[in-house]
């Protein structure tokens, strides 16, 4: 777990790193008496927990979660302080965990199994990946596609945002140099069928719906940098920034890809 701490007293710091430097599984990857400086860094740096001081001068720890909170979600907040007065102020800004000053080895090991497993569970099992080439990855390893076709489909789905893809679009743009006949309409429905079936191998057949005439994801089950674009993640703008490639396999992405572009002068 990659962990950071902001303390405005280095003594707290170099406490907390002598006390977590052979853990196993932790990487501590930042640490700061500058609350300023710890936003800097996690705008460009990934960071799965954050152990904060509350008492800081020019931002306190309560100011300093709902900015962290603004970049990263997800991040597992950990309060450290000598004052238990503030409990109401952290329960207020939903941090996670609560650590008293003194501590020592055996109180930073209990709240930070507690925390990877918090941070275990607000992940999703299935993450797509679609800046640069498209891929599929459950539990962290990735899919293998039998069927070219069934990719490109659920790709589709994945563009369409949770929104209904039909089996006429999905003719018009998978099989865009044929007939839309009843062979077409088959190679739809095959393509569907290889989906459920692979999802179902991996257990994660409640991502995708299908039926005769149209398909679609189930976008609470999934992550994806795109969402993370759109959602103002700033990790998924600076990916963007050094790919500049959207589902570049597939020529009926052009479209979205332009519309990431004409957005990125505005972040």
């Amino acid at each position: 777990m990659r962990v950071m701490i902001v303390d405005d007293e280095k003594l707290a710091l170099q406490q907390f790193m002598l006390e977590t430097e052979d853990m196993p599984d932790v990487e501590t990857v930042g640490a700061f008496t500058n609350p300023f400086k710890a936003l800097g860094f996690i705008k460009e740096q990934p960071v799965e927990a954050a152990f904060l001081d509350i008492e800081m001068p020019g931002m306190n720890g309560i100011e300093l979660t709902e900015k962290l909170r603004e970049i990263r979600p997800d991040l597992v907040v950990i309060f450290i302080t000598g004052y238990e007065n503030y409990t109401l102020d952290a329960l207020k800004v939903k941090a996670d965990y609560y650590l008293t000053k003194p501590y020592d080895r055996k109180d930073i090991a209990e709240v930070l199994e507690r925390a990877r497993l918090l941070s275990a569970r607000q992940r999703k099992r299935v993450y797509v990946h679609t800046f640069g080439r498209f891929d599929v990855f459950i539990d962290g390893k990735a899919v293998h596609f039998p069927n070219a076709k069934a990719k490109e489909l659920l790709a589709l789905c994945v563009d369409h945002r949770g929104g209904m893809v039909t089996i006429e679009e999905a003719a018009d743009k998978l099989w865009e140099d044929r007939a839309y006949d009843s062979r077409v309409k088959n190679l739809y429905r095959k393509a569907v069928m290889q989906i459920r079936q692979l999802l179902a191998e991996y257990g994660a057949e409640e991502l995708f719906s299908g039926s005769r005439g149209a398909c679609q994801i189930d976008v609470r089950k999934v992550d994806c940098d795109y969402y993370e674009l759109l959602e103002g993640n700033v990790e998924a703008q600076r990916v963007w920034r050094a790919s500049g490639r959207y589902l570049q396999e597939y020529s009926w992405a052009e479209e979205t890809s332009a519309r990431l572009e004409i957005a990125e002068g505005k972040w």
